[in-house]
C-alpha cells in the first residue's frame, strides 16, 4: 500500500467514526425526550388527585371562634317577649333581664318552688323586703302564653301558693289551659323596669 492509499485510508474512518458518534448522541437525545414521566399527565399538567391534594394543603383550618358564639349565662327557657299579660293587673312587658338569677322551677297543684341563683339583693332589696312582682304564664291550648303578676315575693321566699290563681285575682282564669300544661314563671322588681330570666316545668294541677 503506498502512502498515499494509507493517508486516505486514515481520514475516511476517521469521518466515518465521528459520523457514528453523532448518530448515537442524537439517538439518545430522542430516546430522553420520549420518556414517560409518572407525575405528569398528557398536557403538562399536575394529574387531578395531586392537583386536589395541593388545594387541600392550602385550606386554612378554622379556628374555634370562627362560626361559634361565646358563653351565655342563665337565659329565658321561653322567649319574654312572647308573654301576653292578661292578669294581674300589672304590664311587664317592658322589664329587662338584669341582675336576679333564678333556676329548678317545680309546680304542684298549690303552688311552686324554685331556687334563688342571685336574688333580690341584686335589685337593691333587703333580703324580707316584700316588694318584687311574682308573675306566672300558662300556654293555653291555641298556644298562647297568658298570665301576669299572681303574688309578691322577697329574697327570703322561694315558694308562692297558686290561691290567688285560682279565686280570680286581679282577672286571672285559667279558662282555655289545658292540664297538665307548660307553665313559666318570671320575678319582675318593683318598679317594673327589672327581671328575673325565665323558668319553666309542666304544671299539672
Amino acid at each position: 500500500m503506498t502512502k498515499q492509499n494509507k493517508n486516505i485510508l486514515i481520514r475516511t474512518t476517521a469521518i466515518l467514526s465521528v459520523a457514528a458518534i453523532s448518530a448515537l448522541a442524537a439517538l439518545t437525545a430522542g430516546c430522553e425526550s420520549t420518556e414517560f414521566k409518572e407525575n405528569v399527565s398528557w398536557n403538562g399538567s399536575a394529574p387531578a388527585q395531586e392537583a386536589n391534594n395541593n388545594q387541600e394543603s392550602e385550606t386554612t383550618t378554622p379556628t374555634a371562634n370562627e362560626g361559634g358564639g361565646g358563653a351565655s349565662g342563665v337565659g329565658d327557657a321561653v322567649s319574654y317577649g312572647s308573654f301576653k299579660w292578661n292578669f294581674g293587673g300589672v304590664k311587664g312587658g317592658g322589664a329587662s333581664q338584669q341582675g336576679v338569677q333564678i333556676s329548678g322551677l317545680s309546680l304542684s297543684p298549690g303552688g311552686l318552688s324554685f331556687k334563688y341563683n342571685t336574688n333580690l339583693s341584686a335589685w337593691g332589696m333587703s333580703h324580707g323586703q316584700i316588694g318584687a312582682l311574682a308573675c306566672l304564664f300558662v300556654q293555653n291550648s291555641s298556644g298562647q302564653w297568658v298570665g301576669g303578676k299572681f303574688d309578691w315575693i322577697s329574697s327570703s321566699r322561694n315558694t308562692r301558693d297558686f290561691h290567688n290563681v285560682y279565686s280570680g285575682y286581679n282577672g286571672w282564669s285559667l279558662a282555655g289551659v289545658p292540664n297538665p300544661c307548660n307553665a313559666a314563671f318570671v320575678i319582675i322588681s318593683p318598679d317594673g323596669k327589672k327581671r328575673s330570666n325565665v323558668i319553666t316545668g309542666t304544671w299539672k294541677r
